[in-house]
């Protein structure tokens, strides 16, 4: 039932239309879900990075929110909680409910000062993922509002099965049927928890059964020459490809190429990239120690491993078909991806939220 609440929204979101991380992706997924189960709600967005501006960043977002209370948002929502503290205050004086999207690391580290009390203020956190709650239940304690997920979506019609690219095989001099792990990531040197060092080195081993196996890892970063160092000394040139970053129009065919996608990460608020592939139909590797266990599901939708223990074990049996037949049923899987993290299923969570403000907002 479409309760008619909020009339007007303020949206804060660190950045939008100008990049495209998860965190954008997951404010894109949000403005449309809002336009699609309140059509009749006026919706104002702010942004700290989509706009140049003459001002310091900051104090221009704040400026912004602040006039914009001048039009009394009945709800201010925060798509990062590095913005909380404009949130709290914008939601303070427009009289609103303050609700405040969490998705991954940034909830994991100590949080103190203004970002600690304006989300202990909040009526409602929406974490990502059970990890990402848990964590915030850690910091918070008593102190904690009330918490439900909303997770990540995707574009299930867009990230579907689909054959190869035939452009792509060229591109990377490989031949059809060729067996082919991928991985996506931004390639930081202060970010080794991803272990895509690891996922080079189980290489060494898988193609001892597997000579014309291929591992490409996509994503652009300050970590790459020393992953490329790494691929010489191990002696993997030819076999293990790090082509930069891929363009967006180009990533549903870099899925339909892998025979597996393996992001083996232990510092994942969620993963959007687990559920792009798992809707191209491939069978995904993950950890086992973060978010990366939602999105699929338990290991219901692909193989969870701890990522801190040897990785070409696992990877050979996802080459080899060997796990949950319902892994390598592309059309299957993602269909019951669609139906459990497809668009449909985010706006059904959002209007299920905004249907039972009564119960969702503290005294």
């Amino acid at each position: 039932m479409n309760s008619g609440w909020p009339a007007r929204v303020l949206v804060l979101a660190p950045q939008v239309w100008s990049a495209d991380g998860g965190v954008q992706r997951y404010g894109r997924s949000l403005l449309a879900a809002l336009a699609q189960v309140r059509p009749e709600a006026r919706v104002e967005l702010q942004t700290l990075l989509d706009r140049p501006t003459s001002w310091p960043r900051w104090l221009a977002l704040v400026a912004a929110a602040l006039a914009t209370t001048r039009r009394r948002p009945q709800l201010v929502l925060c798509t990062h909680l590095h913005l909380a503290p404009i949130g709290w205050l914008a939601a303070r004086l427009a009289g609103a409910s303050l609700w405040i999207s969490v998705h991954g690391i940034e909830a994991w580290r100590p949080l103190v000062g203004l970002r600690r009390l304006a989300l202990s203020r909040a009526d409602l956190l929406l974490p990502v993922s059970r990890f990402t709650a848990d964590r915030l239940r850690s910091q918070l304690g008593v102190q904690c509002p009330p918490l439900t997920l909303l997770p990540n979506t995707y574009d299930a019609e867009r990230f579907s099965p689909g054959h190869p690219s035939v452009a792509l095989l060229e591109r990377y001099g490989l031949f059809p049927g060729q067996l082919v792990v991928f991985s996506l990531s931004r390639l930081s040197r202060g970010d080794h928890a991803k272990h895509l060092d690891r996922l080079i080195t189980a290489m060494v081993k898988l193609r001892r059964s597997h000579p014309r196996l291929m591992l490409l890892i996509g994503g652009d970063g300050d970590d790459r020459a020393r992953l490329l160092a790494l691929v010489e000394d191990l002696g993997l040139q030819g076999s293990v490809l790090l082509p930069g970053r891929i363009a967006d129009q180009e990533l549903a065919d870099h899925y339909r190429l892998a025979s597996v996608f393996a992001l083996p990460s232990e510092k994942e608020g969620f993963g959007i990239v687990f559920l792009e592939a798992l809707g191209c139909g491939r069978p995904v590797l993950a950890g086992n120690r973060d978010g990366s266990v939602d999105p699929l599901a338990d290991g219901r939708f692909g193989c969870l491993v701890d990522p801190r223990q040897p990785l070409a074990g696992p990877l050979a049996a996802l080459l080899e078909c060997r796990g949950e037949p319902l892994w390598f049923q592309p059309e299957e899987l993602a269909s019951a991806v669609a139906e459990q993290f497809g668009f449909g299923a985010f706006c059904r969570r959002l209007e299920q939220l905004l249907d039972d403000v009564p119960g969702k907002l503290r005294p």
